[in-house]
């Protein structure tokens, strides 16, 4: 157990988190503050996943398996606060950048991720996870269950759904058979002796090309839009990204063989087959089934109550 100076260190923090400042959608997001404390060789750092007001996640639960974070990686969240809850309330679900943006407000506030001594950041998060991720944040927020998550599975039948429920990603054994545990992602090795690594992409690197189309467009500049289908699968981490060392991986995509571009693609493409988010469940006869990921109420009922009014007197 912590000794009383930290917990009030903890106290003090998760304090610090429920009273951020509320940013707009669309805003430039930054790193929630990750808890200090003291960390000497007779007193080691306390592990986030023993912090008040944290739960942790483990990796292998996530659609990924945690096979492409760096070993040793936490993964913790907290339940959302009223405030944040109130943002995601003004979600316009057919506006896909404002929800691309939404999603990314939750994981910077209430999920921090370590590794070793390291606090990493939300855009660490890879794609595919960032969806189970938030549905493991909405459960930890609503304990009593005052939501539930609803598909029609008929015209006439629904069923409640659960963040373990949703079949996110099939790893190819085809593609696993490239996969490479120490550093963590696929490594290609072609005849010609020249090695390719390759990752499942990271929200941070997406956010990154989102905003570099943007940009371009904004400013009616030519861009390379063949190597953009390439670049999340290519560019491994989102630090040190700029236009400048953008441009210079799309410089030398310009001498890849036709051997490279090949497998390249049908890795891309086998990549992109594998993610099929449905829900799975058991019918009334015992049946395995299942259902499109169409929420009832939308993406925005995913942080409010489902019967508000059974919240009044």
């Amino acid at each position: 157990m912590p000794d009383k100076k930290t917990e009030e260190q903890l106290q003090k923090f998760v304090d610090n988190a429920e009273g951020i400042e509320e940013k707009p959608v669309g805003a430039k997001l930054t790193q929630a503050p990750a808890p200090k404390f003291p960390h000497t060789k007779n007193n080691p750092e306390i592990s986030l996943g023993n912090q008040v007001g944290w739960q942790q996640l483990p990796l292998k639960d996530l659609p990924t398996q945690g096979l492409f974070y760096p070993e040793g990686t936490e993964v913790v969240i907290r339940s959302a606060t009223a405030g944040e809850v109130r943002h995601w309330s003004t979600l316009q679900d057919t506006d896909m950048g404002s929800l691309d943006d939404m999603l990314n407000y939750i994981l910077e506030r209430c999920v921090t991720f370590k590794t070793g001594d390291v606090h990493s950041s939300w855009k660490d998060i890879k794609e595919i996870d960032r969806f189970y991720i938030l549905l493991a944040v909405r459960e930890y927020t609503f304990v009593k269950g005052e939501n539930h998550l609803q598909v029609k599975t008929s015209e006439t039948s629904k069923i409640n759904v659960t963040k373990e429920m949703i079949d996110y990603i099939t790893l190819d054994p085809k593609l696993m058979k490239y996969y490479d545990e120490e550093k963590r992602c696929f490594v290609l090795k072609f005849k010609s002796g020249k090695t390719m690594e390759v990752t499942i992409p990271c929200v941070g690197v997406t956010n990154f090309l989102k905003n570099y189309i943007s940009i371009k467009q904004e400013e009616q500049q030519m861009f390379d839009i063949d190597f953009i289908s390439f670049a999340p699968f290519i560019l491994k981490d989102w630090r040190g990204l700029s236009n400048q060392t953008y441009e210079l991986e799309v410089q030398k995509s310009n001498n890849w063989s036709i051997a490279e571009v090949s497998v390249l693609t049908h890795l891309k493409d086998l990549f992109v087959d594998t993610v099929n988010p449905v829900v799975k469940y058991t019918d009334e006869g015992g049946m395995e089934r299942i259902a499109p990921l169409n929420f009832l109420g939308g993406i925005k009922s995913i942080f409010l109550i489902s019967d508000p009014f059974g919240e009044l007197v």
